[in-house]
């Protein structure tokens, strides 16, 4: 079995967590207004996990009915025209040839690096005090997380000329009231991928994905998350995320230690080639990575658990000891442009939560079910709220007697 372990540009040395962790991922609206309820139906959902739908038709630099608009007391947005920008994101995660683009477009060199969960990337922040990157890229209660510990700057994003793109439902947001730190980028689900012509009992829940398919035997995969992981383990043994009680704690720990001899690698990197290369078989899986394996692999199917799964949404922040302001706020408002967000999304398999972005969108992102939740797997996901320190400790060594 092979554990990844974050490389050297990634966080330092694991440090046990005071919150649920997450690794990356992240969930989409598809389809116009009149399209958004039947394509996704999460509206009420998205909007308490800081995720909603989209408006159709609205090209890039349009402000429909609704949408966010410049604030009136804000600045004048002057854009940088040269200069450096350190972003810190989520492993395979930002585009290299948007990195080249907006280098063209604006004259300012993005510098990426690279984490591997939300742990990694608050173990940082705290190291530095927030200092070594112009922005990173947390999930949602991480973002709340980071506000709250005091390690980010504000941007207020609707100040900005492109903060009129903004769809409406992720304004307000559970995690940045007023969206006054973060800036959209992709949200999605947590799920399981099978490939089908090997599989051919159909895998439906977390229990079965556990109980590991003997054609799987050596060829599945999971995340090097331990919310991620142990959440799953909770729902496959009947119990919900955060429970406190001992009991349920010491029967997902037990499930995972047995889980352990059928595990080919713990990463929540590679995932999607190895997927789609025969590597693996069954693997823990972010929705978008499964639209992209599907593409190099059409017999892998993507799952929505029967017990449930997360879902969740990651944006752009900037750190305190942030030093190329400026050129933040140029990268800032040129990904809210529905083209350039867009671009993103389709590269990823994800979608955003922009008006206008669905003129820009791949057909087989609006095909795919694996992006499109269909109707019947609606009720299966929701977001993960943050967990106390306890619990989070519990999370933290039952995680570790897995992987040792």
């Amino acid at each position: 079995m092979t554990v990844s372990s974050a490389p050297t540009h990634h966080a330092p040395t694991h440090q046990a967590p005071t919150h649920p962790v997450r690794s990356t991922r992240r969930l989409r609206s598809l389809g116009s207004a009149g399209r958004t309820a039947t394509l996704l139906g999460l509206s009420t959902t998205l909007t308490l996990a800081g995720c909603g739908t989209t408006t159709d038709g609205q090209s890039a630099g349009t402000s429909p009915a609704g949408t966010a608009s410049a604030s009136p007391s804000a600045p004048p947005f002057t854009p940088a025209t040269g200069g450096e920008l350190n972003l810190y994101t989520w492993t395979d995660y930002f585009p290299t040839a948007m990195v080249e683009r907006f280098k063209k477009e604006t004259g300012i060199t993005l510098k990426v690096s690279f984490y591997e969960s939300n742990e990694d990337l608050e173990a940082k922040l705290k190291a530095t005090d927030g200092a070594g990157y112009d922005l990173v890229v947390p999930s949602d209660y991480m973002t709340k997380v980071l506000i709250d510990a005091g390690l980010l700057k504000k941007t207020n994003p609707t100040s900005l000329p492109n903060g009129k793109n903004l769809a409406p439902a992720f304004l307000d947001v559970y995690f940045d009231k007023g969206r006054e730190y973060s800036v959209p980028y992709l949200y999605g689900t947590t799920g399981i991928a099978y490939d089908s012509a090997l599989v051919t009992t159909p895998i439906t829940s977390w229990k079965d994905y556990f109980a590991g398919p003997a054609a799987a035997e050596g060829k599945i995969g999971i995340f090097n998350d331990q919310v991620e992981v142990v959440n799953a383990a909770l729902r496959a043994t009947g119990s919900k995320p955060c429970t406190s009680d001992p009991k349920e704690l010491q029967a997902a720990q037990d499930l995972l230690v047995a889980f352990k001899p059928k595990v080919k690698t713990v990463s929540s990197e590679g995932n999607t080639g190895r997927m789609s290369s025969g590597e693996s078989v069954v693997s823990m899986l972010w929705n978008g990575s499964a639209h992209r394996a599907k593409a190099k692999r059409s017999t892998i199917v993507y799952v929505y658990p029967s017990e449930g799964t997360a879902l969740w949404q990651d944006g752009f922040v900037m750190p305190k000891g942030a030093v190329n302001e400026a050129q933040a706020l140029t990268f800032l408002n040129w990904m809210m442009d529905p083209h350039n967000i867009a671009e993103a999304a389709n590269a990823q398999g994800y979608n955003a939560g922009y008006t206008g972005i669905e003129a820009y969108l791949d057909a087989s992102m609006k095909s795919d079910p694996a992006v499109v939740v269909p109707a019947t797997e609606q009720s299966k996901v929701a977001p993960v709220m943050p967990c106390d320190a306890k619990t989070n400790n519990a999370y933290t060594k039952i995680f570790e007697a897995f992987k040792n």
